[in-house]
Order: structure tokens, then C-alpha cells, then sequence
């Protein structure tokens, strides 16, 4: 009996013994799973537990309290941040204390010219009271500052005339640059560029014989001169005028040739924008606009209008703009008057026999070419 209790008691501590191997085996599994999954939860609880334990065994023993580790769950020093925030806070007074102070001197400056009898005079009532003297001084002030930003950067836009023994031509041509010699065009391929039109050099070499060449458009300098540097290979445009010369009138940048230091009597200006030149309409030709066509001959047609008008020897140009300025296709027109000109040169020659072509002037010429 005693033999079978001792077997009975082995067996069942075997038991007991296994299982709770088992357990612990599969507790320690688990946990290596848990660990596995997720490191960062696992090293982060660890990390609490031990600055919980390690921050409440000082206030067991010595009865003290100690501060909280500086080191938050990210990383990050509060105590550096705060110095950082501090020194932003001290930059941006700085910064808002110089922007005060730099009103306040423009102001103050404004003030002065504005109080000053000796500096600033301009045609007022000395009966007014210095509060609406200085209202009006302030508003002329206003005034003069837009005027000048709406002006041209310069009073003459072209130098004086060149003195003998230096050849001056006769006339003046002021012409377009965009969309009358060159045209932009933008593809995927290659992005903007721009086309020359064709005929340009031969239009420029003929005009140049009898015109001083002054391209004026209303583009920047940074784009116009390395264009024109590129189209004019020969130095035949004398003169380049860009957007700071024009005036902006309405929205517009105006091309105001009262300040072109020429006779205008003796000034010829083609543009396809009548905006552009409605200051002095009378000494415009405008023409259609070029939109990059290849069989484009408008050039060679403008070439001899304005070879007819300067071995005329037209002395007021604007009498022929005139009149051509009432047809959308002025060249056309100039195109057709032309070949009436030529068919009564031949009938005259034929009746008279002596009549040169080059002798038709008079009154027959004057209708028929400049539409008098």
C-alpha cells in the first residue's frame, strides 16, 4: 500500500512539474512574439517601468522629492526649446523695432518736405490755411510720384540729329519689333523661340538708304536685345527703344514720339496696334498683325511704300498717313493706286511720246498714289 501511494505521488508530480514547464515555456513564447511584433511598445514599457522604480526608490529612502526626467517620451530638451523660442521671440522684436523705425524716418522726411515753404512750392493760394496747404502739397506730392512712374525714364528718347560731315537720313522710321519682323512661337519640342519673317533683311537693307531705323516696343530690354542682335547682322537699326520709354497710359504702354527729338513732319510710324500709337495717330501706318505665316509678303510692300515716300520727297509725311489711315489694308491700297499710277504713265507716254515715267508728278500722280 504504502508502495502504491509513493508511485501515486510520483506521477503525479511528474505531472505537475511538466505542465507547469509547458506553461512557462508558452509565457516565455508569447512574450518573445509580443517583443517580436512590436519592439518599440515593448522597449518603451521597459523604459517607464525602470524611471518609474528608479524615481520613486529616492523618495522612499530619503523622504525627498526629485524633478521629473527633462527628457519627454520624444527625445527633445524642453529646456532647449524654450531658450529657442525665447531667442525667436527676441528676433522678431528686433526686426518690427527696425520696420518702425525705418516709417518713421521716411515719414518724418515726407513731413519735412512737405512743411518746408523754401523746398516745396507749387502754385498755391497763400490765403489757404496751413493745414489745406499742406492737404494739397500732399496730393501734388501723390501726383508727381505716379506721373513719374507712368513717364519714360528719360525726357529725349533719341539723341540730336547727327551734324555734317555725318550722314543724317532724311526720315525717320519707327517700327515694331514683335509681330512685324519677328514672331514668338512656343512648342513642347523647344519652347519659346522666335521666327524671323520672311523678307525682313531685304526690307531692312533697302529702308536703311533713305531711313534712320529706330525699333521701339513696348518688350523688356533683356528679351529685345539679343533678338535684334541675332536679325540685324548688318547694324542697320540705328536706334533700339524698349518698355521703359513708352508712356502707360490706360492700361497701355504708348508710344509718344513727341519726345523722339526728330521733325515730325519726317517721322513714319508702322505698328498693327492702333493703341500703341494713339497719341500721334496722324504719323502712324498701322498694318495687319503677322501671325507667323511663311508666303508672308507684306514686307516687300512696305519696302516700296516708304522707298516711294522718300524719293517724293514728301515734306510732310503725315499728309500721305492720312489718308491711308482710313483703310484696314493701307498697302493694299497703296498696292492698287500703283498700278493706276503705272497704266496712265503708259497712256500719257503713248499720247505724248516725250513724258518720262519718272517726270509723273503732278496732279494725276498725287490721286492716284497719295489719295489727294
Amino acid at each position: 500500500m504504502a508502495q502504491f501511494l509513493f508511485r501515486g505521488l510520483r506521477l503525479y508530480n511528474t505531472t505537475i512539474l511538466s505542465k507547469t514547464a509547458a506553461c512557462c515555456k508558452c509565457e516565455r513564447n508569447t512574450f518573445k512574439l509580443i517583443s517580436y511584433v512590436q519592439p518599440s511598445f515593448a522597449s518603451l514599457l521597459n523604459k517607464k517601468l525602470y524611471s518609474s522604480l528608479t524615481e520613486k526608490k529616492p523618495a522612499e529612502t530619503s523622504g525627498t522629492t526629485r524633478a521629473l526626467d527633462p527628457l519627454d517620451i520624444f527625445g527633445e530638451d524642453k529646456d532647449e526649446r524654450r531658450k529657442e523660442k525665447e531667442k525667436a521671440i527676441k528676433n522678431l522684436k528686433i526686426g518690427f523695432f527696425f520696420i518702425g523705425a525705418s516709417l518713421l524716418m521716411v515719414l518724418g522726411s515726407g513731413l519735412y518736405v512737405l512743411m518746408d515753404d523754401n523746398y516745396y512750392k507749387k502754385d498755391e493760394d497763400e490765403k489757404d490755411t496751413y493745414p489745406v496747404r499742406l492737404f494739397n502739397r500732399g496730393r501734388l506730392a501723390v501726383r508727381d510720384f505716379f506721373e513719374s512712374m507712368r513717364a519714360p525714364s528719360y525726357e529725349k528718347l533719341l539723341p540730336d540729329p547727327l551734324p555734317y560731315p555725318y550722314i543724317q537720313p532724311p526720315y525717320t522710321l519707327i517700327i515694331e519689333m514683335t509681330d512685324l519682323l519677328v514672331h514668338p512661337e512656343w512648342t513642347y519640342a523647344t519652347g519659346w523661340r522666335f521666327k524671323k519673317r520672311p523678307n525682313v533683311d531685304r526690307f531692312l537693307e533697302q529702308v536703311s538708304q533713305n531711313y534712320e531705323i529706330v525699333v521701339f516696343t513696348a518688350s523688356n530690354g533683356f528679351n529685345v536685345y539679343p533678338i535684334l542682335d541675332s536679325l540685324d547682322k548688318n547694324n542697320v537699326i540705328m536706334y533700339r527703344l524698349v518698355k521703359n520709354a513708352t508712356d502707360y497710359i490706360d492700361g497701355h504702354h504708348v508710344k509718344n514720339i513727341d519726345r523722339i527729338n526728330r521733325d515730325l513732319s519726317r517721322v513714319i510710324m508702322v505698328d498693327w496696334n492702333v493703341d500703341s500709337v494713339k497719341l500721334q495717330r496722324e504719323n502712324a501706318l498701322v498694318i495687319p498683325r503677322w501671325t507667323g505665316e511663311d508666303g508672308d509678303q507684306q514686307l516687300i510692300q512696305l519696302a516700296e511704300f516708304l522707298n516711294v515716300v522718300s524719293t517724293s520727297e514728301v515734306n510732310d509725311v503725315r499728309e500721305v498717313l492720312s489718308y491711308y489711315k482710313q483703310f484696314d489694308h493701307p498697302l493694299e491700297v497703296f498696292k492698287e493706286n500703283q498700278r493706276k499710277l503705272l497704266e496712265m504713265q503708259e497712256e500719257q507716254k503713248q499720247i505724248s511720246g516725250t513724258l518720262p515715267i519718272n517726270k509723273a508728278r503732278g496732279s494725276w500722280k498725287d490721286k492716284y498714289l497719295y489719295g489727294k
